[in-house]
């Protein structure tokens, strides 16, 4: 027994002995690091994954083979003691798959050197295809803290941007002709999952998250939408900052003044521990506003946990939390627009807003070409708005306001299943003509909207409460929705330069309203209420919806690539809508869905890393568009069907890194870029045949982005230019304003921004900036309801400084 015993721990010593840590560095071709790699032993099992620095560390013996996996990569398998030492030196190539190797490469140093980049056509368990930009906000100067669309949307061509609101609690863009209402035409999501009110019946959003606390903003049209929605826009995903997987403990703060009166504070924790990995943040800001009675606060958490349960399963919960409450300065007429856009005749109108969204994921890597991903995700939230909704040109003589009070709930699941394919290998099945990746997804999702309008209390605070509460004076509506859905996209590459998608995407909608709206008939002298009635009102529309879409890529050359695609949309009727009273406009009741399709042809790519660009022509059919007009004989506005609308046009972004034309390499760069679209849409038929011809609301024909950036050393300093011509608020065209401002022109404007920012050695950078630096006087929206009713004016000249300090154990 002794000798047996003997022998076993001979065996185990010289085991354990026999094992030593292997450590060293995995890069790209362009070597560059990788974080996240997955390295196996596979001789003892071991598993690991390098760092954010791309540093591995694996335990073995020599003569063990060690596996080096990653998403876009071959798989690279080399020796202990021979291919790799143990002097820690080791540096080690990863080579992309030679489908994709080219647009990884693209995105890769577009990331690096123009803070603007095109997806790969793989990422997760989603396809990229059609027109799909991404911004990365690591490196990108601007106003960060409030969030100025102007700065951090400037290199994606085609979007409109609604600027009133200085402070970024609110974000509203649209893209290629598509109203920028709270970005209802885009499906909205972070991280991957819903973030807006009610996906189907109000696709409104009221929460933006904060920019400081972002990776990258993520935009994709064109036929890949359809794994995310039906919207004409397509689909604007908030990708949030990773947890730091290199340390068990990184702590920032980022701290902001500005103009009138704006402070912000944002701090944020994250780390990795073994398998679990953690991150949380807050952020506060506060100001005054640029106009009088414009002063607010908001509060922002969110918090996140996960943990591998191996190496190719990941679970993660998310919670985040945001609520503000702003005073509302009111619309102002053109006339009051001219003499001071500072003022505000509306000193009693408030709006409040509480979110919470939580999520949970899990995605499974059952092997190197197949992944299931599956996420459930819920929100609870309201707006509350209180005030005096009469036209611009009423005075508020005070007492009793009225109140619009809202709950939204939704909850749903989504699940993705991909999987990777070779067809057709050669004899020795190195490589193969087809390569390709099947997408197929199922959601199925439930909302809940209740909607309360009635009489408030006077005074001028928040005072959110009615009068009453039990038999509101206005209406008082549920509104639910059913969804379920399926679609499936299929992406497959034919030899070197080919790549095609199809796409299909089934609906399955039920939209209800059930409650009641009051009616008043009042004495036409004195206006004394003489009736009340009370009308209820309930209604549903069930809908199956099919959509397909196509695409077609050809590798044009090494960095460079030809696009085209063409894909249905469709997009139901907002039922909140229909039944809130508003002085200043009508409903139709008779209103359908919009439906349409979008086709592009576009050509992008990269010039010997010297400049990026991208070019594209597209055209919109949008049937019968949802808008507003002057209701026929009245002088109310009326929000109806008014007919079929065309938009089309050509988006044109380019960026050139001028000192990299020369062969000697410099350590400072100076950059321009160039943003621009031309869209005509006009509506081609509507039941209004004054309207055919007409152009669209809200779209500017000319929109032209332009700046100039340079860095050196810990310097970055950039300028830039924004212009937009003439919009119309309404399908008639009206180019002189009505009495309360609703309808009118929305005048062309120019706007230039500022900013810069300095880079410590360790732990300190300061930003700084001024924003709309010549103070131009400007508005980019006519409001019929809140926050107007009447002119927005934008934020004029502001200034901010952002001092932020970043410490990891």
């Amino acid at each position: 027994m002794k000798i047996i015993f003997f022998i076993i721990s001979f065996l185990i010593v010289s085991i354990v002995y026999g094992q030593e840590n292997y450590r060293g560095i995995i890069a790209d071709q362009q070597n560059d690091e990788l974080p996240g790699v997955k390295i196996q032993n596979l001789n003892n099992k071991k598993l690991s994954r390098t760092s954010i620095d791309g540093v591995f560390t694996i335990q073995a013996a020599v003569n063990d083979t060690i596996e080096f996996t990653f998403s876009f990569y071959d798989t690279l398998r080399v020796i202990a003691g021979k291919e790799i030492q143990l002097n820690g030196s080791n540096r080690l190539t990863m080579r992309y798959e030679t489908q994709e190797m080219g647009e990884v490469m693209i995105i890769k140093k577009r990331m690096a050197d123009f803070n603007v980049g095109f997806m790969p056509p793989i990422k997760g368990v989603r396809l990229n295809t059609g027109t799909n930009s991404i911004i990365e906000l690591e490196n990108l100067s601007g106003a960060k803290s409030t969030g100025n669309a102007r700065e951090m949307y400037a290199k994606v061509p085609g979007l409109n941007i609604w600027e009133n609101d200085g402070a970024g609690i609110q974000i509203g863009i649209g893209g290629r002709g598509l109203s920028p209402k709270r970005t209802a035409n885009f499906n909205t999501r972070q991280n991957g999952y819903d973030i807006s009110a009610d996906a189907l019946g109000y696709p409104e959003s009221y929460y933006t998250p904060p920019i400081e606390a972002l990776k990258s903003i993520e935009i994709i049209r064109g036929s890949a939408a359809l794994q995310f929605g039906t919207q004409f826009g397509g689909l604007l995903n908030f990708e949030i900052l990773e947890p730091v997987k290199h340390t068990p403990f990184e702590f920032t703060t980022r701290n902001t003044v500005g103009g009138y009166g704006y402070f912000s504070t944002f701090n944020r924790i994250s780390g990795t521990h073994k398998r679990m990995f953690y991150q949380a943040y807050h952020q506060y800001k506060r100001g005054d506003g640029y106009r009088d009675n414009s002063q607010f606060y908001q509060h922002q958490a969110f918090a996140q946990i996960g943990y591998y349960l191996n190496e190719n399963w990941t679970v993660s919960a998310e919670f985040t939390h945001m609520n503000y409450v702003t005073k509302q300065a009111g619309g102002l007429t053109d006339l009051g627009f001219a003499e001071d856009p500072r003022q505000s005749i509306r000193d009693r109108n408030w709006f409040a807003v509480d979110w919470n969204l939580l999520a949970v994921k899990s995605t499974y890597e059952i092997n190197k070409s197949i992944t299931l991903d599956i996420r459930a995700f819920g929100m609870m939230s309201n707006r509350r708005t209180i005030g005096f909704l009469g036209k611009i040109t009423q005075t508020d003589l005070g007492g009793n306001r009225e109140m619009i009070y809202s709950d939204f709930m939704n909850g749903g699941v989504e699940a993705r299943f991909m999987k990777k394919y070779s067809w057709f290998k050669n004899e020795e099945g190195n490589t193969a003509k087809v390569k390709g990746a099947l997408l197929i997804g199922a959601r199925v999702y439930q909302g809940e909207t209740q909607t309360r309008q009635g009489t408030a209390a006077d005074g001028d605070d928040a005072n959110f409460m009615f009068i009453h509460p039990d038999d509101v004076e206005g209406s008082s509506f549920v509104y639910p929705s059913i969804n379920q859905a399926f679609f499936a996209e299929n992406m497959f590459f034919v030899g070197e330069k080919w790549r095609f998608n199809l796409g299909m995407r089934l609906e399955n909608i039920s939209t209800s309203s059930e409650g009641f709206y009051k009616q008043y008939v009042v004495h036409p002298l004195n206006f004394d209420t003489l009736m009340v009635n009370r009308v209820n009102d309930s209604n549903t529309v069930a809908r199956t919806v099919p959509l397909f879409g196509a695409g077609v890529s050809y590798k044009a050359g090494k960095n460079s690539s030809l696009y085209t695609n063409i894909t249905q949309n469709y997009r139901a009727i907002n039922f909140t809508d229909i039944r809130v009273t508003n002085p200043n406009v009508v409903v139709d009741p008779n209103m359908k869905d919009e439906y349409g399709f979008t086709s592009e042809l576009g050509f992008r790519g990269l010039l010997k890393d010297i400049m990026i660009y991208d070019l594209s022509a597209f055209y919109i059919f949008y049937g019968d568009k949802i808008g507003l007009a002057p209701k026929p004989k009245t002088v109310k506005k009326e929000r109806t069907n008014i007919g079929d609308a065309q938009n089309y046009g050509l988006e044109a972004f380019a960026e050139i890194d001028w000192l990299k034309l020369g062969s000697k390499r410099r350590n400072w760069s100076l950059n321009t870029f160039v943003n621009a679209s031309y869209i005509n849409a006009n509506y081609i038929t509507s039941k209004e045949p004054n309207y055919i011809g007409n152009k669209v609301e809200y779209v500017s024909t000319f929109m032209v982005k332009s700046g100039i950036s340079s860095t050196f050393k810990s310097w970055t300093l950039k300028i830039q230019g924004s212009f937009n011509s003439p919009q119309f608020s309404d399908a008639s065209n009206a180019i002189e304003p009505s009495g309360d401002a609703v309808i009118g022109e929305v005048p062309a404007y120019y706007v230039f921004d500022f900013s810069g920012s300095y880079k410590f050695k360790k732990y300190f950078q300061v930003e700084f900036g001024v924003n709309n630096f010549t103070n131009a006087s400007y508005f980019t929206r006519r409001a019929t309801g809140y926050p107007g009713p009447g002119i927005l004016p934008s934020d004029g000249v502001s200034g901010y400084v952002t001092l932020q300090f970043k410490f990891a154990k």
